[in-house]
């Protein structure tokens, strides 16, 4: 008698947690297709296919003004409407193709989100351009219209590293914010400048958290010959594409001269570039072009999150050699609400690719399990979004 009482309590506790389980399993599913590198090239052979179905995928052109966005929708077919996810892809010349991406959006689908990833022409070509808002509230619109896949009360977006900032933008526009009930950064911003603070000196800090990562010479070119559109001066702009790109390639030509012709604006732009005095960054910003200074307050996150209407959810790493994890910080402390944010800062990974690391035994306990469990639940809370 006791034992058929104790199967009866058991099967009902299984059919009243049954959602909590399953959601728990995915997610130990999801997590070990995202460390498992061979899943990129193969995303239908991972441990999701184990149980889940395959997602169908559909080329779809969301209208803009008199253009088309190319953009790519992943779903699994018959599963009737879902909580539905925009996936922006980063600074990256692969745009919405990149085999990384496709992955992850795969692994959504299969975790049960409709998804929609559409081609930013900004970022594709190495560059945050404003433009590239309007895509993605209008990428967002074209989702919530999707009515027979997508449930338009479970609705959100998501960024990767520099497109997680036009990603709270769109979050934030008037036009889809009352709709977007969670907004996710993962190796996001806060703060242009600090931004180029980090990518130029190294230096980082945000209350009691302070420290210096090696400068990665990437991203400080990257961001620089983005930012050479924002100067006024045409000559300018060409003299400083030049010096430049000589000094990312290590070109060992003398600069000097290409130097003397640039204007006063131009110029502190450069020494804010060869700058490594973290102190000097913000007196560097005010003496740059207007436009420059007023393109990196458009950038900045502090006006926008009070705007924001959902859910925040917000991961980076520590190890992240392109912005600084103190940005992150800032970011989810910006939120006055802290019951709706959702802040993981990780010793996993580096900028955008998870890595595996190898710790010794007590790095293991103290550091490796604890960020393991951290990042379990930031995407267990991510999957749970969609019910």
């Amino acid at each position: 008698m006791k034992k058929k009482i104790f199967l009866i309590v058991a099967a009902a506790l299984f059919v009243v947690f049954f959602s909590q389980i399953r959601l728990g399993l995915i997610t130990a599913l999801f997590l070990r297709d995202l460390l498992d590198e061979t899943t990129v090239a193969q995303p239908d052979r991972g441990a999701l296919a184990w149980v889940t179905p395959s997602p169908s995928v559909k080329h779809v052109e969301v209208p803009q003004g008199e253009r088309k966005i190319p953009a790519d929708l992943y779903y699994v077919a018959g599963a009737g409407k879902r909580g539905a996810i925009l996936l922006t892809h980063g600074i990256i010349e692969t745009g919405k193709d990149d085999p990384r991406l496709v992955r992850f959006a795969r692994s959504l689908a299969r975790a049960g989100f409709v998804v929609l990833v559409p081609e930013l022409k900004g970022m594709k070509s190495f560059r945050v351009l404003l433009s590239d808002v309007d895509d993605i509230v209008a990428s967002f619109q074209h989702m919530a219209s999707l009515k027979e896949l997508v449930n338009e009360k479970r609705m959100g977006l998501m960024g990767f590293s520099y497109a997680a900032g036009p990603t709270i933008m769109a979050a934030a526009d008037p036009a889809i914010r009352a709709q977007v009930g969670f907004v996710v950064s993962f190796g996001g911003y806060y703060d242009p400048v600090n931004i180029i603070r980090f990518i130029t000196t190294g230096y980082y800090e945000y209350g009691y958290e302070r420290g210096f990562l090696q400068p990665e010479p990437y991203g400080k070119w990257v961001f620089f010959m983005n930012n050479v559109d924002y100067v006024e001066s045409e000559t300018d702009r060409q003299t400083l594409r030049q010096v430049f790109q000589q000094e990312a390639t290590q070109i060992t030509d003398d600069v000097a001269p290409l130097l003397a012709s640039l204007t006063p604006k131009g110029r502190y732009l450069y020494e804010l570039l060869i700058n490594t005095d973290p102190h000097r960054v913000d007196d560097l910003v005010k003496e740059t072009d207007p436009r420059f200074q007023d393109y990196l307050q458009k950038l900045s996150m502090a006006p926008l999150i009070p705007a924001l209407r959902g859910y925040l959810i917000v991961g980076h790493g520590t190890t992240d050699p392109l912005i600084p994890y103190t940005e992150s910080l800032r970011l989810a402390n910006a939120v006055q609400d802290k019951s709706r944010v959702h802040l993981a800062i990780l010793r996993l990974f580096g900028h955008v690719d998870p890595s595996k690391k190898r710790f010794a035994a007590m790095e293991f306990l103290t550091v490796y399990l604890p960020s393991m469990a951290e990042f379990y639940y930031l995407v267990y809370d991510l999957l749970n979004q969609q019910n």
